[in-house]
């Protein structure tokens, strides 16, 4: 177990899927927001954005095959690989869990005003615009 937690292979693909594809998804979007007229919706906040960047680095099939195709089906290193994509999977899903389950009761809120039809026509009233007459 020290061995794998001193691996730079190990260390390098688990870095990956828990910090690369968060900077990059969080990053890219933030930058997006900034620079053009992109916004986000008014119920999801940066927070939100940075659960679901989180929950990116939940991988398997793409890390996987880098994995055989670097170092050859069944090699140490493939072994080692594998080991650390499951790693890296259930840290990324950890973290995002954390940080979405904190926003809990305000998607619980987005949800209820989704499902409201307060004129009973089948169609939720958040859908339906609103013309002045």
């Amino acid at each position: 177990m020290g061995a794998l937690l001193t691996d730079p292979v190990v260390i390098a693909v688990v870095a990956g899927l828990v910090l690369g594809k968060s900077v990059g998804i969080f990053g890219s979007t933030y930058l997006l927001a900034r620079f053009t007229r992109a916004e986000l919706d008014e119920d999801i906040r940066w927070a939100d954005l940075l659960g679901i960047a989180l929950l990116a680095g939940v991988g398997f099939t793409v890390s996987l095959l880098i994995g055989d195709l670097a170092f050859g089906a069944g090699s140490v290193a493939d072994d080692r690989v594998k080991t650390a994509v499951l790693a890296g999977s259930v840290i990324s899903a950890g973290m995002a869990a954390v940080v979405l389950l904190r926003r809990n009761a305000v998607y619980r809120r987005v949800a209820d005003r989704e499902r409201l039809d307060a004129d009973g026509d089948g169609v939720p009233d958040v859908y339906q615009r609103r013309t002045r007459g």
